[in-house]
């Protein structure tokens, strides 16, 4: 049957009415679908279609790619109009219904393959889960780019081409990532060898990209204290964020696995957390101390939402109520703690829960405790990994200091 599309606007809004959004989200939505009635409007289209939510899409991705639309604006949209189209066939909508792009469908016809078969070969590469999915996106950007270069035939790569991709991808990535990135597109040239894509192509990458290293950021002790009791307790999303930081500052878990802790995580009797990790895939157990047992305790008799079905930990305070994300939920939560605290690092960057990582690793070292067990405290594969955090403990790298005893400069004063 068919629906005008300012019907079909009316029947989403009320769609929407039960799902708990609050007033902020209502409105953008309501922009959102005013932009596509006007959209449609202007080719003179009343009735809803799947045609125009697939034309409206493509319009609203080419001005994203002219600039003209910033990234949340184009998501905003993009989620208005597959709103629509939910309601259009159900009649109702769901939070998790709506319409899911895969990360490899910006890849042509030609290159898609080619980036499947490279991911099904990174599984049988003993790598970390998180690495395998770093090399998947640096191999697809790249990939992504060939055909702006003029490649079509994956068979048709030349040393010229990956010494043009490294290029690329250094307008693509800071340069603090450029290790990581040369690393995975090293990864991939070597897949194409073996696959018979072409050969010598792994000689066109950098054999080595020079890091600046800076020292990590970390606060003290006070400082940590201040950044938790700048938070309101008085509302159920002060409770969690109170409960977050301290879980953060305590056990040093990455943000991904405090966004990702689970119920069943939390062993309450025998005082444990046991998670498995998602950067190394190996199984930690951390003690639940009692500070932090008290503080996710609190949220979860007082602020947690009830009648969830989402068994994360940490959920979202307002509809719909999933797990948090470890990229914008988390940081967040330790950007305005550290705006509300006054609160800076010792070396004035950093804000988020890396923060409170690298701030547990250093006054473990300033309590004299052996690298290897700070390695493993914060599930390090090797102690490689925890040097880094010996530049934030000052009074121990003093210690390290030589004199200028048997080779005085000359002409220097006795």
């Amino acid at each position: 049957m068919s629906v005008s599309v300012s019907q079909l606007i009316v029947q989403a809004e009320a769609a929407m009415g039960p799902l708990g959004h609050a007033p902020s989200t209502r409105m953008q939505y309501s922009w959102a679908w005013s932009q596509f009635a006007r959209f449609c409007s202007r080719d003179a289209v009343e009735e809803f279609s799947e045609e125009a939510v697939d034309a409206f899409i493509e319009f609203v991705a080419a001005e994203h790619r002219a600039g003209r639309y910033k990234e949340w604006k184009r998501r905003l949209l993009r989620k208005a109009a597959l709103v629509l189209s939910e309601v259009a066939r159900t009649g109702s909508y769901e939070w998790r219904l709506s319409r899911q792009t895969h990360p490899n469908d910006a890849l042509n016809g030609v290159f898609r393959p080619v980036q499947e078969q490279f991911e099904q070969w990174l599984q049988g590469q003993s790598l970390a889960v998180m690495t395998q999915n770093l090399y998947a996106t640096v191999s697809r950007t790249a990939l992504a780019w060939l055909p702006e270069r003029g490649v079509a035939d994956a068979r048709a790569l030349s040393r010229i081409d990956v010494s043009a991709m490294v290029v690329f991808l250094g307008s693509r990535y800071q340069p603090g990532s450029m290790r990581t990135v040369v690393s995975a597109l090293r990864v991939l040239c070597r897949f194409w060898e073996e696959s018979g894509y072409g050969a010598g192509l792994s000689q066109a990458v950098p054999a080595q990209m020079v890091r600046r290293v800076r020292s990590v950021g970390v606060v003290s002790a006070d400082g940590i204290d201040a950044l938790v009791n700048s938070v309101v307790v008085s509302t159920p999303m002060g409770l969690r964020d109170r409960a977050l930081l301290i879980l953060g500052a305590r056990t040093g878990l990455r943000p991904v696995d405090i966004a990702g802790l689970r119920l069943r995580d939390i062993d309450w009797p025998h005082a444990q957390i046991t998670l498995t990790q998602h950067k190394t895939g190996a199984l930690v157990t951390l003690p639940l101390l009692a500070e932090v047992g008290e503080a996710i305790a609190d949220y979860l008799l007082h602020g947690r939402p009830a009648g969830g079905e989402d068994d994360h930990v940490f959920l979202r305070s307002q509809a719909p109520y999933v797990g948090l994300t470890p990229a914008d939920s988390l940081y967040w939560v330790a950007s305005r703690a550290f705006a509300r605290s006054g609160i800076i690092t010792q070396n004035g960057t950093g804000r988020g829960f890396r923060v409170l990582r690298a701030t547990f690793a250093t006054r473990l070292l300033a309590d004299g405790t052996p690298l290897p067990v700070i390695s493993g405290a914060l599930g390090h594969r090797s102690i490689t990994s925890a040097k880094h955090y010996l530049s934030a403990d000052e009074i121990h790298m003093r210690a390290c200091c030589l004199d200028f005893v048997g080779i005085e400069p000359k002409g220097t004063r006795s």
